[in-house]
């Protein structure tokens, strides 16, 4: 799999993305355990920074890229590539500043994230997963040309179930691909 990528995707009007360090741990573990944030993740327990660093030395395949704001370079959310196969990976988007929410950041950087797969990557298709009850993510994911695949109950903790929707995307379906 190529490492870095182009400055071509990686920098957008609004946003930059950049690869996570471990340096961005403390603020990462900031945003999951916002109970606002926290609401929409499948694992609901609390985040140690410890837990955090175990998580950031052991990770396998996987990409984690930090979406920084493009004026002040401040880190503001994260995206990340997961359970990747050869021409295949499951996509993911947390904007954990909440100050940036309802401008347009998560949909810039995940539209560049996307470019990145499927450009630099070379992903024929990419899936996101979201609880079926997240709809303001389901409505970027739908704007951005995702479709439902499937949905299938899940354990997010020991006493709640909910609904997760997968959505996909082929190559040739996303309308904002920058071919170069």
């Amino acid at each position: 799999m190529k490492k870095i990528i182009s400055s071509t995707y990686v920098k957008g009007k609004k946003v930059y993305l950049r690869q996570m360090t471990i340096d961005d741990a403390k603020t990462i573990v900031e945003w999951r355990n916002d109970p606002e944030i926290q609401k929409w993740m499948f694992t609901q327990d609390k985040l140690t920074l410890e837990k955090h660093l175990e998580w950031f030395k052991n990770r396998k395949n996987r990409i984690d890229f930090i979406i920084c704001d493009l004026e002040s370079g401040k880190a503001i959310g994260t995206v990340n590539f997961i359970n990747i196969q050869e021409k295949r990976a499951e996509a993911g988007k947390m904007l954990g500043d909440k100050d940036f929410w309802g401008g347009g950041f998560a949909k810039e950087a995940f539209i560049l994230w996307l470019n990145i797969g499927f450009i630099d990557y070379h992903f024929e298709e990419i899936y996101v997963k979201t609880m079926s009850h997240n709809l303001p993510n389901i409505g970027l994911n739908k704007k951005l040309g995702f479709t439902k695949k499937e949905s299938h109950t899940k354990m997010i903790n020991s006493n709640q179930e909910v609904e997760i929707l997968v959505m996909n995307m082929k190559k040739n379906e996303f309308k904002y691909l920058v071919e170069k």
